[in-house]
């Protein structure tokens, strides 16, 4: 494979909205109560639990899923911004989607909840394609 090299400040940029559409997403005005609900927690006991460490292993994760897929759409020379969405939108759906759904069916999880963060996912992935493939 023959990588065309990838733009680090896409990946920044894509990861950081990522963040931003998961604070935005898991507000208790859209999904956080029904999240919190979801994983049996209230807010008080998720305040609680709050560290500014889970922010930045957010934020790494973040990154490294825009890098993937900016190193994916490298590999494959995709032209087009709808090949790097196309392309960002398999991925949350292949690895992202299946491993959530089969994490959350062993833990006895809700099925709502694994609406709640795959739609997220899915979203995610389809901005960072958006971002990602447009800035080539």
């Amino acid at each position: 494979m023959v990588s065309t090299g990838v733009n680090y400040l896409a990946i920044l940029v894509a990861g950081v909205a990522y963040m931003i559409l998961g604070a935005i997403w898991y507000l208790p005005a859209l999904f956080g109560n029904a999240w919190m609900k979801g994983i049996g927690k209230t807010k008080e006991q998720v305040s609680a639990d709050y560290s500014a460490w889970k922010m930045v292993w957010a934020l790494i994760g973040s990154l490294i899923a825009a890098y993937g897929i900016a190193r994916i759409l490298s590999y494959m020379a995709a032209g087009t911004i709808w090949d790097a969405v196309l392309i960002a939108l398999m991925a949350a759906i292949c690895f992202v989607l299946t491993t959530t759904f089969i994490n959350q069916s062993m833990e006895g999880r809700p099925l709502k909840l694994f609406f709640i963060n795959g739609l997220y996912n899915l979203i995610g992935f389809f901005i960072m394609g958006l971002i990602i493939g447009g800035w080539r």
